[in-house]
């Protein structure tokens, strides 16, 4: 049986996870990529799948050493733990990849805060359909890569989420975060450790607006509210 998990407060906490995200991604997205002052930005699809299996894995180990903090919701009643950290990093790979993918589509010819906060917009915007609609197929026809949660003694399957408000919440947080990660371009030194800084900077900043607003409305109105589509596994 399948329900539908709305999660109804986001946790001061993620933007401790989502600043140390973004720094490890951040760090060593200049060697992977051209991010060069007065060059057309180029950050290669396949450098997303380094960037989002590092990025997600560094996540999903945060998120299970803090475990039931993480969520308040119907499943915050017992420490909660993702299963397979190694395997459904994956998915941060796949979700990188398009996200690059799709940055390099949405090249303006002009540079500046606006242009990359619209291509921030409208980037992941897509990566988000495309993403969750691939993950809710192969969830079911390949049950290994399903994202699984162990809370409470119970096993629980990851087979979707409410689309609408993952993109709502998601262009948000890109459209606050990539302007800041893109002042890289002016540091062309000591990279790794401005790109560490930028990152958890960028992480930190859009966390902080993306909770905010989120615990606001997410009270008032029922559709904004982000949620999981969880079948129990005996």
């Amino acid at each position: 049986m399948v329900r539908l998990l709305q999660i109804e407060r986001l946790p001061w906490l993620l933007v401790w996870i989502m600043a140390a995200l973004e720094g490890v991604t951040v760090s060593i997205l200049p060697y992977v990529s051209n991010l060069n002052a007065g060059e057309e930005v180029v950050k290669p699809p396949q450098s997303g799948l380094l960037l989002g299996y590092l990025g997600l894995l560094t996540a999903v180990i945060l998120v299970n050493a803090i475990g039931s903090r993480m969520v308040n919701g119907t499943l915050a009643v017992m420490r909660f733990t993702i299963k397979k950290p190694f395997l459904i990093s994956i998915w941060g790979s796949v979700f990188l990849a398009l996200l690059f993918l799709f940055q390099s589509v949405f090249m303006f010819s002009h540079y500046n805060t606006i242009t990359v906060v619209i291509r921030a917009i409208c980037s992941i915007s897509l990566s988000t359909v495309i993403f969750l609609l691939l993950y809710r197929v192969v969830s079911k026809t390949v049950p290994i890569l399903a994202v699984v949660v162990l809370s409470g003694g119970s096993t629980h399957t990851v087979r979707g989420g409410a689309v609408l408000p993952a993109v709502i919440y998601l262009a948000l947080y890109e459209g606050i975060a990539l302007p800041i990660i893109e002042q890289i371009r002016g540091f062309p030194h000591y990279r790794m450790l401005v790109g560490l800084g930028l990152g958890l900077a960028a992480g930190a900043i859009a966390a902080v607006c993306v909770i905010s607003i989120y615990n606001t409305l997410a009270k008032r109105v029922s559709w904004l509210k982000l949620g999981a589509e969880l079948e129990n596994l005996p």
